[in-house]
């Protein structure tokens, strides 16, 4: 009985090791040269799928150099001819192109027509950025001048929210030129995806440009263009209230707002180039447009740092006396 035991254990440890040095479930890249590679495929992106074995860390093979893909789990595909669904890659058909399970149906087509690859979103997701930029002069001229801004997106597939907060302060010889802060929050009800319906709530103040407090509500319907993990194109238009103080007159009025989320990754996601931008048209009360924009570029260094540039540009066809109606910034 001893040795019996003996070997059952034996012969459950070895099948237990195995299964943790060898994935049940790992993708194989299979490449015109016979090669194969097993690890965990990552996307297929500009004409590269990026695989990491258990070996090494995550690398890039040129899809003209692959023949075929074996897996068991589901991917979100767009192809050439625009067409998206959720499938599975199981190996070769005798036609030599890649076998393509939708649902129940099983096609064939060539790997370079797929032109996004991308694992399954998580049923929640979450991204956050924070950044900070600060300038401190001493001698002839004393200044300060800092900006924070911070912001997070939390989505399930139905519903996203997403909330910001931007603080900049500029000082000159201890005279004050901008004292900002805005804070804004937008929710999303997909509830015909793309189309979603949208919330939105934001409070600005200025007092160096005599805006005391702005606080404008609106609701209104927008549209996703296109939402991958690689790029981004949202759009809304909706309606809403404000409430102002400025220069020292309390004014409520209704605006039609509009805004745009753009946001796109090359580079196998390090680099990523984003626009957003919001238009508030007064519809009535004082005749006033505000703009609000941000553009730049990040380049992602490590999983917690990256290099950002951005151009901010805030515009108000009426603003206070004596203020400027354009207000530029550029932050490294």
């Amino acid at each position: 009985m001893n040795t019996r035991f003996r070997v059952v254990a034996r012969f459950l440890l070895l099948a237990s090791a195995t299964l943790f040095l060898f994935p049940a479930h790992a993708d194989v890249l299979v490449l015109k040269n016979g090669d194969r590679i097993t690890g965990t495929i990552k996307a297929i992106w500009d004409g590269e799928v990026s695989i990491e074995p258990e070996y090494a860390d995550e690398f890039d093979v040129d899809l003209e150099v692959v023949d075929h893909i074996e897996s068991e789990r589901e991917f979100e595909v767009e192809l050439w001819d625009g067409r998206e669904a959720t499938v599975r890659l199981n190996g070769a058909g005798e036609d030599k192109q890649q076998l393509v399970i939708l649902g129940d149906e099983t096609m064939s087509v060539d790997l370079i027509d797929i032109l996004e690859l991308d694992e399954p979103a998580a049923a929640r997701d979450w991204e956050s950025h924070v950044d900070f930029s600060a300038t401190i002069n001493s001698g002839n001229t004393e200044s300060t001048t800092t900006q924070f801004r911070g912001d997070i997106l939390f989505e399930t597939p139905d519903h996203r929210h997403f909330g910001e907060y931007t603080q900049a302060y500029e000082k000159t010889d201890n005279l004050v030129s901008k004292d900002q802060d805005l804070i804004k929050y937008s929710y999303n009800w997909l509830f015909n995806d793309p189309w979603f319906f949208a919330a939105n709530a934001s409070h600005e103040r200025d007092p160096i440009i005599d805006l005391d407090s702005r606080l404008i509500v609106s609701a209104g319907v927008g549209r996703d263009i296109f939402n991958t993990p690689r790029k981004l194109l949202s759009i809304q238009l909706g309606a809403g209230m404000q409430s102002e103080d400025i220069a020292d007159m309390s004014e409520d009025s209704t605006v039609g707002v509009w805004s745009l989320r753009y946001r796109h990754d090359f580079i196998n996601g390090d680099l990523e180039l984003f626009h957003n931008h919001s238009i508030t048209e007064n519809l009535s009360g004082r005749d006033n447009t505000s703009i609000k924009t941000s553009s730049g570029v990040r380049y992602e260094i490590t999983d917690l740092l990256y290099a950002n540039v951005t151009l901010n540009w805030d515009y108000e066809s009426e603003p206070a006396d004596l203020a400027e109606k354009e207000d530029i910034s550029l932050l490294l």
